[in-house]
């Protein structure tokens, strides 16, 4: 049914108004010809957890970073920054922020390109750029805008963990995934997603407050050396 309605849509006027996804979809969408952003119920929900075993920090970390933030930023990744604000292909970048946002980028597809998830088999940093470029924007954007709430400026403890902590909580609860060595192999090798585990260690080795909050050290995993790191907004 779902072929049928899309060609009964040739030759007519485009609905702004019809979505591509259902309210019970888990996942969020941005589309440049709409330029609008699209979030499902579901984003807003972590399955296995209740209202009551969450707090702002964490969803700031898990909806404002991972949905809200991330999909901001395809805005401005290596796709969406081709869009003007009209939804049409638009040069709307100056020469020297398209050569800026080129070498920072390159740096993100650089640092993808390092990780072998499973023996033989690395990220593909340059099919992945744009996610990952919206991983970290949105990781930046989520931090941001925590800083303005109360529950940051509060700073008040639970379960032992600080508020920017259950900030970096939260964003890792949103890429909590098993998945089958069979199906890892066939992600790397297809999907412009980058796996699970590396969409939450991939950016916050860019992220300064993850450095300060968990006193990361250069013996750590996910150290990056300063040169590398990676702030593209």
């Amino acid at each position: 049914w779902h072929h049928q309605y899309e060609f009964d849509q040739l030759n007519k006027p485009i609905n702004k108004d019809d979505w591509e996804m259902t309210p019970q979809t888990y996942n969020a969408y941005y589309h440049p010809v709409m330029n609008e952003m699209v979030f499902p119920a579901a984003a807003f929900v972590i399955p296995g957890y209740k209202d009551s075993d969450l707090d702002e920090a964490m969803m700031y970390g898990y909806s404002g970073a991972s949905f809200f933030g991330h999909e901001i930023t395809h805005g401005f990744d290596d796709q969406g920054r081709l869009y003007g604000a009209d939804g049409n292909l638009s040069n709307w970048w100056t020469s020297n922020d398209s050569a800026s946002f080129a070498q920072r980028a390159k740096l993100i597809i650089e640092q993808f390109n390092s990780y072998e998830p499973v023996s033989g088999y690395h990220i593909n940093g340059e099919a992945t750029q744009g996610e990952n470029i919206a991983d970290l924007g949105g990781v930046e954007i989520g931090i941001d805008a925590f800083k303005k709430s109360k529950a940051y400026r509060d700073n008040n403890v639970i379960d032992g963990f600080t508020p920017i902590q259950r900030f970096f909580l939260g964003y890792a609860l949103s890429w909590m995934y098993k998945t089958r060595p069979e199906a890892l192999r066939s992600q790397l090798m297809t999907d412009v997603h980058s796996p699970a585990r590396y969409r939450v260690n991939g950016p916050l080795g860019n992220i300064q407050d993850f450095y300060e909050t968990y006193k990361v050290q250069e013996t750590d995993s996910m150290y990056i050396p300063p040169e590398k790191r990676v702030k593209i907004w």
